[in-house]
């Protein structure tokens, strides 16, 4: 097995066993945030939730009325989502599941009316993002900025590229209208928040 096979893998192994341990009324609630934005996304269309982990915003975005494709590195978090979906008696069809490794392949065709993105930072992605959106369509980001280096008692990252830059959720997506942006203390986490519609 090569390096970048491994540690795959090893991430793979991580995440697994963090949903496989996860509290079942962990993580129900979508963000502050994405709640504010729900309410100016389109009620039809289909919805990709990158990273979509225990599956709150796939969840939430299902509700508002969108197909939606959850894509993780971890099947034990996709296989949460799942039942999660179950409980909530949504449609079979009406999410997705993908398990896979987005640093390493990108498995997604498609576009889409709606894109999230919500605590993952991968930047080789932007671009990406930018071609699986429709035109009109929006995105909503929202993650750590360097600031949170600064904040007291809070766990940090291992890795410092999981952090923006200031300013550079903004300029990546310059392209876009901005319908709101923001940095700051949110919640006690340093974070960008971006609510975006492209061209």
């Amino acid at each position: 097995m090569g390096l970048e096979a491994a540690a795959s893998s090893s991430t793979r192994q991580k995440w697994d066993q963090r949903y496989a341990d996860f509290d079942p009324h962990e993580r129900r609630q979508p963000t502050p945030f994405v709640m504010g934005c729900l309410p100016q996304l389109p009620a039809r269309g289909l919805a990709l939730d990158i990273a979509a982990g225990a599956g709150r915003h796939s969840l939430a975005l299902a509700k508002h009325g969108l197909q939606v494709d959850a894509i993780d590195i971890s099947q034990q978090g996709l296989q949460l989502i799942r039942r999660r979906a179950v409980e909530a008696q949504f449609n079979p069809g009406q999410l997705r599941f993908i398990v896979a490794d987005i640093e390493r392949t990108w498995p997604i065709r498609g576009q889409y009316d709606v894109i999230l993105v919500s605590f993952f930072l991968y930047r080789p992605l932007f671009s990406v993002i930018k071609d699986c959106l429709l035109p009109g369509g929006w995105l909503i980001y929202e993650t750590f900025t360097i600031e949170q280096l600064n904040q007291p008692d809070v766990p940090r990252m291992a890795r410092s590229d999981f952090y923006l830059k200031p300013g550079e959720l903004r300029d990546t997506f310059s392209d876009f209208e901005i319908l709101f942006y923001d940095e700051g203390n949110h919640n006690g986490r340093a974070t960008a928040q971006l609510l975006a519609q492209k061209p």
